[in-house]
């Protein structure tokens, strides 16, 4: 299956919402979300791609050093939790994973908490177009993402280094592609000298992504206007219960 021809949609944060609204306000049990709209767009149901699910808070204050991006949509968020995979897995499925282990899993930060909900964006990365590098430079900020790899040798034997970089990072970051790939290089863990003798021994693989963000409003507006936190309000008032089971 050709996963080139993949595009990322807004009903994919339609239902990257729907999963995580599904298991941390109606407690639905996990592989009950609905069925995602966005399956007959799909070249078939079982198609498979490498994606990352992100997940972003609006912020009050524009001052933090994590805010992602310099434009007008992106300077009201901070990082909230990303997750993904770089090897190709069934979409439908894997989305559905990633939707929970991007906001609930991400050891960085904290789960996300239902209050929160109104102040997120989902961001959902399809992994599409991998090339061969000739060099670790041979790569275009703002388009591609970068994979790289290499081995050092040591006294104990040899050591394999391997990190990626999303398409959007060095552009948002303000990077060079010296600064993103010694960035990378720090990012796989290795604490050694970076020359032109290390450059020199990197296999770098690029990749272009098919992203589309998606806020909480959005959501709700997806939704048919229906916000499942005022519906859960209500029905709590009018029940007496605590909680409300979809």
């Amino acid at each position: 299956m050709n996963q080139n021809n993949l595009r990322a949609s807004e009903d994919m944060c339609h239902f990257c919402f729907d999963v995580l609204v599904g298991e941390i306000v109606h407690q639905r049990q996990r592989g009950n979300a609905s069925e995602p709209t966005f399956i007959n767009s799909l070249p078939h149901p079982t198609v498979q791609c490498p994606l990352f699910v992100t997940w972003d808070k609006r912020r009050s204050s524009s001052s933090s050093s994590l805010l992602r991006g310099s434009g007008d949509s992106n300077v009201a968020f901070e990082l909230r939790g990303c997750i993904g995979t770089l090897s190709p897995r069934p979409l439908v499925e894997a989305m559905r994973e990633l939707a929970l282990t991007s906001a609930l899993q991400d050891r960085r930060f904290p789960p996300i908490s239902k209050h929160e909900l109104p102040s997120l964006r989902v961001g959902v990365s399809l992994l599409v177009q991998y090339e061969e590098c000739t060099d670790c430079f041979d790569w275009q900020v703002g388009t591609h993402g970068i994979m790289i790899s290499f081995n050092i040798s040591r006294s104990s034997g040899s050591m394999e280094y391997s990190a990626t970089y999303l398409p959007e990072v060095a552009y948002e970051q303000g990077w060079t592609q010296l600064q993103a790939v010694k960035s990378l290089i720090r990012k796989a863990g290795y604490c050694g000298d970076i020359n032109d003798d290390l450059f020199g021994r990197i296999d770098c693989t690029r990749y272009q992504s098919s992203k589309v963000k998606a806020t909480y409003d959005d959501f709700v507006r997806l939704n048919g206007g229906v916000d499942p936190l005022s519906e859960v309000s209500t029905t709590t008032k009018r029940s007496g219960f605590s909680r409300f089971f979809s």
